[in-house]
């Protein structure tokens, strides 16, 4: 079985536990990959080094490294690639971890194939100019950002659901969850959490001027389009990745995409167990 492995090299524990990750799996017979410009980190080692999109094309898994921003990055790059996701915690507070660095001998029920693969849902984000022409386009994991650029300070935002008006916010900005993202930024916004096999969307004032603007949770087959009131520049971000700017009179348009993201899950711990052990914890 071949395994792609993506750390995060920021990560202050994360070339210990890469190295604890690639021991164990050519201890069970392995092929481990890696692109070719970790070589000098990790030329020690029986690896075979290339080009990520060569690698990742033969790779069986993709094994991350990291916490939950890194697991994001490598979800995008496996699921482009239809391949499943393990995700190895190197920091502290990752929902989306399936093993910690303590329980890296569960490798082996991977080659066993004694694991499922969890569906998440991901979002179809795109900016549309005046003339509905698609200027930008990502799918996200987590959430999708509408904001001020610049100097914060307080904005209109007005979203639409199905071509119907459903709200208008004013806020420093508002967050288009998944459900996986309403542990992220939305989370921290004062949004609710949400169990995964929920498919639904979130929406989430950042900052709200209105003690009545609270969170709505809306169906998994919404279609939101937001829009501001163009007193100043608006940028959007996916996924916590570099901000795009929304030009004048442009429009995002927010919708469940076609693909899912795919994460294996070894354990038999349950959304609650694990929303309970990182809260608590």
């Amino acid at each position: 079985m071949k395994f792609f492995i993506i750390p995060n090299m920021t990560r202050e524990n994360a070339f210990s536990v890469t190295i604890d990750v690639i021991k164990e799996l050519l201890a069970l017979d392995c092929e481990v990959l890696m692109d070719k410009s970790l070589e000098s980190h990790f030329s020690g080692y029986v690896i075979h080094f290339g080009e990520q999109e060569t690698l990742l094309n033969i790779a069986d898994i993709v094994v991350s490294v990291g916490g939950d921003g890194s697991f994001i990055n490598a979800a995008k790059l496996a699921t482009e690639n239809n391949k499943p996701l393990l995700c190895i915690n190197a920091g502290k507070l990752a929902y989306l971890a399936c093993l910690e660095s303590d329980e890296l001998n569960l490798l082996s029920k991977v080659i066993k194939r004694e694991y499922i693969t969890e569906k998440r849902m991901m979002l179809d984000v795109s900016i549309l100019d005046k003339s509905d022409r698609i200027i930008y386009h990502s799918n996200c994991i987590n959430d999708a950002v509408v904001s001020r650029s610049g100097v914060i300070r307080i904005m209109k935002l007005s979203v639409s659901c199905n071509n119907a008006p459903l709200i208008d916010y004013m806020a420093d900005g508002v967050i288009v969850a998944t459900p996986t993202g309403s542990t992220a930024y939305s989370l921290s916004a004062g949004g609710p959490v949400i169990d995964p096999c929920v498919e639904s969307i979130l929406l989430t004032p950042v900052c709200a001027h209105s003690v009545f603007s609270r969170s709505v949770v809306l169906g998994g087959n919404s279609e939101l389009e937001i829009t501001h009131d163009n007193s100043g520049e608006a940028i959007l971000s996916c996924d916590g990745q570099s901000a795009v700017l929304i030009p004048e009179g442009a429009k995002v348009s927010v919708k469940r995409s076609q693909n899912y993201a795919s994460f294996i899950k070894i354990k038999n711990d349950t959304f609650i167990d694990v929303l309970n052990k990182k809260i608590s914890g």
